[in-house]
C-alpha cells in the first residue's frame, strides 16, 4: 500500500501540502507564545505542525482528536503581511480539502492527501480522522480554527485541511464567527500599522470544546455513510496574545467565545476568564498562555473594551439578522480603537 501512495503522490503532483506528526511541538514551537503550548487538553490527542512540502517551516501547530475527529485547538504566530497583501475582496479561497495520512499511521509519508483526487485512501484513513461525506447534508460547516481570511499566499492554502476543520453550525459559522474574524482582522490592522510592523508579535489559538451531538445523525434516509462520526463541538473560542517585543507595559491580551448555535452571540473575556470558563467546560485545568500573557494589564483592558464597544452598537446588532455568508455588513471597528500605538 505504501508503495502504491507513494507511485500515486509522484503521478498526481496534487499531494502538494505536508504535514508532520510529531510526538512534541519542537518543530513549531514558535507557534506558541514563549514556546509554551496549552495545557490541560486531551493529552491522547496527535500533535501536528501543519506545513508544506518543500518549504522548511510549519504554518501552525494543531492538536487534533482522534477520539472525537475534531481539532482541540489550531495555533499560528499572526502574519501582519497578510494585512497588505490580501484583503476579503482579492483573496481567494482554495476550497481543496486534505486529509492526514500520518493519523493513521506515522510511518505514512508527511503528505497531506487532496481528498477529491485520492479516494481510495479516504476509507483507510477515515477511521481516525474527519472527511467531506461526514458533513454533508448535516447543516454543519467545515469551520477553519486557524482561518483562511487571516492568512496570504501557502499559508492560506495550507488552512484547508480537515485537522483544521470542526463541525461549526452553518448560521454561527457564517454571521456570528465570521462577523468576529472580521473585526480581529480590523483589529489587527489598527495594532500592527505598516510603519510599526516589527513592533508587536501576535499569537493566536482558536479551539473547540467537544459537545454530546456527533454527526452524522442517524436518520430514516437510506445513506451510505458512517454515522455519528464527527463529534460537534459545544463551543468556539479564540484567544490572542500580543507581545510588544521592547516594552511589555504594552503587551496584552484578550479572547472570545461563543456556543455553536445560531441564537447565541460571541462573549469578549480576558485570558485569565477564558481559562477559567475553559475550565468549567473542560471539567479540567486549562492554561492556555504561560502567565496568562499580561491578562491584569490595563492594555488588555483596552483590547476587551474594543470588542465590548462593538457588540453594544446597534449596527452589529442589526447585522445578526441580516449578514449573508458571502456579505459582512457590521460595523468598521477600527474607529472604535482606544489602543495606544505610541
Amino acid at each position: 500500500m505504501l508503495l502504491i501512495f507513494l507511485l500515486t503522490c509522484t503521478a498526481l503532483r496534487a499531494f502538494n501540502a505536508q504535514a508532520k506528526v510529531v510526538e512534541k511541538f519542537d518543530l513549531c514551537g514558535e507557534m506558541f507564545y514563549k514556546n509554551k503550548e496549552p495545557q490541560g487538553m486531551d493529552q491522547n490527542a496527535v500533535k501536528i505542525c501543519q506545513m508544506m512540502q518543500n518549504k522548511p517551516k510549519a504554518f501552525f501547530a494543531t492538536l487534533y482528536s482522534t477520539r472525537h475527529k475534531i481539532p482541540l485547538y489550531s495555533a499560528y504566530v499572526f502574519d501582519p503581511q497578510c494585512l497588505q497583501t490580501a484583503t476579503e475582496k482579492t483573496a481567494k479561497r482554495c476550497d481543496q480539502w486534505h486529509i492526514e495520512p500520518q493519523i493513521y499511521k506515522t510511518s505514512e509519508p508527511a503528505h497531506m492527501i487532496r481528498e477529491s483526487t485520492a479516494k481510495e485512501f479516504v476509507a483507510t484513513y477515515k477511521g481516525r480522522q474527519a472527511i467531506t461525506a461526514n458533513y454533508e447534508h448535516t447543516g454543519y460547516d467545515r469551520g477553519h480554527l486557524n482561518p483562511n481570511g487571516l492568512q496570504c499566499g501557502d499559508a492560506r492554502l495550507a488552512t484547508f485541511t480537515l485537522t483544521n476543520a470542526a463541525p461549526m453550525d452553518a448560521c454561527f459559522n457564517r454571521i456570528q464567527w465570521k462577523i468576529f474574524e472580521s473585526y480581529l482582522q480590523s483589529f489587527l490592522k489598527t495594532t500592527f500599522p505598516s510603519d510599526k510592523v516589527a513592533t508587536f508579535q501576535a499569537y493566536i489559538i482558536t479551539g473547540t470544546v467537544p459537545g454530546n451531538e456527533k454527526i452524522p445523525q442517524i436518520d430514516d434516509c437510506e445513506d451510505s455513510r458512517d454515522f455519528e462520526q464527527v463529534t460537534v463541538p459545544s463551543h468556539i473560542w479564540t484567544a490572542v496574545c500580543i507581545k510588544h517585543l521592547s516594552d511589555d507595559r504594552k503587551s496584552f491580551s484578550f479572547g472570545y467565545l461563543g456556543e455553536n448555535k445560531p441564537e447565541f452571540e460571541i462573549k469578549i473575556k480576558s485570558v485569565s476568564e477564558m481559562n477559567r470558563k475553559l475550565n468549567e467546560l473542560y471539567k479540567t485545568t486549562v492554561k492556555i498562555f504561560d502567565g496568562d500573557c499580561f491578562s491584569d494589564q490595563q492594555s488588555s483592558k483596552d483590547a476587551e473594551n474594543f470588542f465590548l464597544n462593538l457588540i453594544k452598537l446597534p449596527e452589529y446588532r442589526n447585522s445578526l439578522k441580516r449578514v449573508r455568508s458571502d456579505d459582512i455588513s457590521g460595523p468598521s471597528p477600527t474607529k472604535y480603537s482606544k489602543m495606544a500605538q505610541s
